[in-house]
């Protein structure tokens, strides 16, 4: 996870845990702003990290090795 992930990841958790505390002090429409700034953080992280994994091109190791031995019974 690199940084800006976990920073947008870290403000979606401290809006939650603010709009809970506003909550139980006022009305669900004077805290609402709160929680979309929440899920406003937390749509962010999804784009950033899917952003991320297209870039690097994630395959799992265990793919990786498939593709490895096919090239190899092909050579032969």
């Amino acid at each position: 996870m690199k940084l800006n992930e976990t920073l947008l990841l870290a403000g979606a958790a401290g809006a939650l845990i603010i709009w809970i505390l506003e909550y139980q002090r006022t009305s669900f429409l004077d805290s609402y702003v709160y929680l979309m700034l929440c899920l406003g953080l937390l749509f962010a992280f999804q784009y950033v990290r899917n952003k991320r994994l297209q870039r690097e091109k994630f395959i799992s190791p265990t793919i990786k090795q498939m593709a490895a031995d096919q090239k190899k019974k092909k050579k032969k």
